[in-house]
């Protein structure tokens, strides 16, 4: 009985302890009392400046421990156009439109933190001028995702989710005006996606010590 009362109490000095010097550890079933904040990121695949947004400020998201309290939503679409005959334009050539339409179908299967870790990979190689290598982004997985990936296409699955993202772009109000175009819970974050982290926790009706950490920070 002595040694279980020791080891109750040392389990909790532990966990004190670290709710002050680990705020992320705290705060994280703290987030669990208040509805996640929507980021949707509408993007494509070959442009830049889409590349360098993921790279330099989606990152943050994570490494800051801000997904907890995030539903992200990746949209890979962007300027392209939807013919009336059903032919897909894409601003940056056949090229793009392929990639999309892959990113897509991966996304549909990916669970959320996938999504992120496949698209900041992707990301790094357009900025490096390595698109093609996108399929190195999947590790281990190549043969189940691409598998996957060829399945969507012989049933009509890619053709119906490329559809779904055309709509949901041509339905943003505010119009999309360019790539990326971020919005917080509906909301467009315009010229200032650097500013995502404050714009998120500014959205975010919760109490979340990384979110006071990161406001205290950029005031």
């Amino acid at each position: 009985m002595a040694t279980s009362s020791v080891s109750a109490l040392l389990l909790f000095s532990i966990m004190l302890i670290l709710s002050f010097c680990c705020p992320s550890f705290s705060s994280q079933p703290l987030a669990a009392y208040a509805k996640k904040v929507t980021v949707s990121v509408y993007y494509e695949s070959l442009s830049l400046d889409s590349a360098e947004f993921v790279v330099n400020s989606l990152s943050k998201i994570y490494d800051n421990g801000l997904s907890e309290i995030v539903d992200l939503s990746l949209v890979p679409f962007g300027n392209a156009v939807l013919l009336k005959n059903g032919t897909i334009i894409c601003q940056n050539g056949k090229i793009e439109c392929q990639l999309n339409t892959i990113e897509a179908c991966l996304f549909n299967f990916m669970p959320p933190q996938e999504q992120y870790k496949f698209i900041n990979c992707v990301s790094i190689l357009v900025s490096e001028g390595n698109p093609q290598r996108w399929s190195s982004c999947l590790d281990d997985k190549k043969d189940v995702y691409g598998q996957l990936i060829y399945d969507s296409d012989k049933n009509g699955l890619a053709r119906k989710l490329q559809l779904r993202y055309a709509n949901q772009t041509a339905a943003l109000n505010p119009p999309l005006e360019f790539v990326p175009w971020v919005t917080v819970n509906e909301v467009p974050l315009r010229r200032d996606i650097g500013n995502i982290m404050r714009h998120i926790c500014k959205a975010y009706t919760g109490f979340y010590v990384v979110c006071q950490n990161i406001i205290g920070t950029l005031k």
